[in-house]
């Protein structure tokens, strides 16, 4: 009966070897899974914060590009006013001058 029990003992350690070799074998795939997946996602992180910075320089430069044509708009439109009020001024001197002369304007 001894004997039986040493060679169950056997069997279980054998067993129990071949199950950490498996195991140790799983562990060492699902660390190159890891290694591999994360690499994966540093290589997209770095290829997304080149696009947001290459947007972001975009941005400014449309920006800039805004801000110039905007400037421009504003000095011209400041311009057009001007010369209606003094196109407007014109009108009502030369009105004044034909109402006080007893012109057309009466």
């Amino acid at each position: 009966m001894f004997g039986r029990r040493e060679s169950l003992r056997e069997l279980i350690r054998g067993e129990h070897d071949i199950l950490r070799e498996l195991i140790r074998g799983e562990h060492d795939s699902l660390r190159e899974l890891i290694r591999t997946q994360h690499e994966e996602f540093l290589t997209y992180q770095e290829k997304r914060d080149e696009e947001f910075r290459a947007e972001r320089e975009l941005n400014r430069e449309l920006l800039l590009r805004n801000e110039k044509v905007s400037t421009a708009l504003i000095a011209e439109i400041e311009e057009g006013r001007k010369q209606i009020q003094a196109n407007t001024r014109a009108v009502l001197s030369v009105l004044d001058r034909l109402e006080g002369s007893g012109g057309v304007a009466t």
